[in-house]
Order: C-alpha cells, then sequence, then structure tokens
C-alpha cells in the first residue's frame, strides 16, 4: 500500500504541476479557494473558517480542508477510482510540498519579479472570467430550469424508431425461398420459425422482441425497417449467420430518455447557451480592437 501510495503522490505532483502551469502559474491553490469563497455566500469570516478546517501548517503557513478539496477537484476524472482518504492524504502532501516551494521562492525575491507579474495577472483575469461564468450559470441553469427544459423537449429526445421483427434463419438461400412459399400459402410463421429455423429463438417461434436499427447487423436492419407491420420479406436476407426470412410484428417509436440519463447533457447545453448568449451582448456593448497583424497575399 505504501509503494502505491507513493507513486499516486508522484503521479499527482506531475498532474498539479500542469495544471497549476496552464490555470494560475503561481499564485497556487489559494486563489483557486478564493475563487470559491468568492462563489459561496458569505456567512462570515468567524463561521466559514470553523467550517474549513486547517488541515496542516508549514512555517505558519495554513493549508485548510477547502484547499485540499480545490485541489483534489482539478485532477482527472481517472482518479476518481482512488479512494477518497488516500486522496486527500497525497493531495494535503502535495500542498505541503507546493508550499515550501511558494515560502523558498518568497524568501527569494521570485515574487517581485516581471514574471511572477505577468502570472499573477493572466491567472486573475482566468480566475475573474471563471467566477464570473460560474455565476453567470448558476443563476440561470437551475434545477428547476433543467427539468423544465427536459419536459419541454424529452418528446423530441427519442432516439428512433424500433421494431418488433421475428425471423426464420436457414442455412441456405433455397431453404428460404421454399420457407417464403409455405409462408405465402398460408403457414403460421412462428410455428414454422419452429421447426426449420436453426436460430436461438426458434423455441419463441423466432420472435425476436423490440430492437433498434443499430442493434443488428446492417442487412437485417435494412429488410427488417423497410418493412411494415405485418409484411414478411419477399425476398431472403443473408448476413453472416445465414439466410433470414423476416416478419414485422409490430413498430414504436423508442421511449424518451429517463430524466437522471440525459439531465448533465441538457444542464451542459444551456450552460453554453447561457454563455454563448451572454459573450455575444458583452460584445455588443464593448469596444474591440484586434491589432494582430495582416496574413500577407498569398
Amino acid at each position: 500500500m505504501g509503494s502505491v501510495y507513493l507513486n499516486f503522490r508522484r503521479s499527482a505532483a506531475r498532474v498539479a504541476v500542469v495544471l497549476a502551469m496552464a490555470a494560475v502559474a503561481a499564485t497556487g491553490a489559494c486563489l483557486g479557494f478564493a475563487a470559491a469563497q468568492d462563489l459561496a455566500p458569505n456567512e462570515g469570516a468567524k463561521s466559514a473558517k470553523s467550517a474549513d478546517p486547517v488541515v496542516a501548517r508549514v512555517d505558519g503557513t495554513e493549508i485548510r480542508q477547502s484547499d485540499v478539496e480545490a485541489a483534489i477537484e482539478q485532477l482527472p476524472s481517472q482518479y476518481t477510482q482512488i479512494p477518497r482518504d488516500t486522496l486527500v492524504r497525497a493531495m494535503t502532501e502535495k500542498l505541503i510540498d507546493g508550499t515550501l516551494a511558494a515560502n523558498k521562492a518568497r524568501a527569494a525575491g521570485m515574487d517581485k519579479g516581471e514574471a511572477f507579474r505577468v502570472a499573477r495577472s493572466r491567472a486573475e483575469l482566468q480566475l475573474l472570467e471563471q467566477i464570473y461564468i460560474q455565476r453567470l450559470v448558476q443563476r440561470q441553469v437551475t434545477d428547476r430550469a433543467v427539468r423544465r427544459r427536459y419536459d419541454r423537449d424529452s418528446k423530441s429526445m427519442t432516439r428512433g424508431r424500433q421494431v418488433r421483427a421475428r425471423h426464420i434463419l436457414v442455412k441456405t438461400r433455397e431453404e428460404a425461398i421454399n420457407a417464403i412459399v409455405m409462408l405465402n400459402r398460408g403457414k403460421d410463421f412462428a410455428a414454422l420459425a419452429a421447426e426449420i429455423s436453426i436460430g436461438p429463438s426458434k423455441s419463441q417461434g423466432g420472435d425476436l422482441g423490440f430492437f433498434k436499427r443499430e442493434q443488428m447487423v446492417p442487412a437485417f436492419s435494412k429488410a427488417a425497417f423497410a418493412l411494415k407491420k405485418g409484411e414478411i420479406s419477399k425476398a431472403p436476407v443473408q448476413t453472416r449467420f445465414g439466410w433470414h426470412v423476416i416478419k414485422v410484428e409490430d413498430t414504436k417509436s423508442a421511449a424518451p430518455p429517463a430524466f437522471a440519463e440525459v439531465q448533465q447533457e441538457i444542464r451542459q447545453k444551456m450552460s453554453d447557451e447561457v454563455i454563448e448568449k451572454e459573450m455575444q451582448e458583452l460584445r455588443k456593448g464593448a469596444k474591440i480592437e484586434r491589432l494582430l497583424p495582416t496574413s500577407p497575399p498569398k
């Protein structure tokens, strides 16, 4: 277990370094925590601290539970498979390492340099954008709004038509043609399937139940979905399994997906719509100058 924990710490450290370089550079997890605090209702510093205990101190610098939680949230999705306790301990150690490095950098005056100023300015811009967008989405994309969108659009979310069919599967085309002849003379399809079909559904009279187009091999689906209710294929249909005679017993539109299946998809779509609309409005009221060099003619 110790080696697994150590390997995870090293891996998490690499991930955290990449995320830090890409998003907040030298500003560290504290800015992320500040953003989270800004997004939450202000209930007073004293109550906030009591609900956010200190989990470590590094030369007097406090690391709080929320710092650890914010670091964990930034990890790639594959880390969700790791036990929560292991994640907490590993990211606490990573934050301790980061705090040690940051304290050393401050002692060396690195926070006074131009590189730090530029990095902090960029990180501040990103965090302000994040806070603004998150507040905007939280106000408009509520649970109630998502449910209303589902109720409005659920009927159009159907996953396509379904067919209930029977089939008779035989080895040769000649056998399939003979089956069609017997059916045209009045032979009951289910009874004939039970007699001559070599498929596993013969015990059910060839009944395959309802299925979607993509659930069957293309040649079979093409033939089945071209038939109307009650119709039998006029010619044998060949697949890698053999030769089929198909009868469509019923058709229906697929039921809309359950709310739980699509709520995240709806929420993401609504969020994208809200953000896109807001950006368009902001652009209308802003003076924007683009100073990129003109591309030379080809």
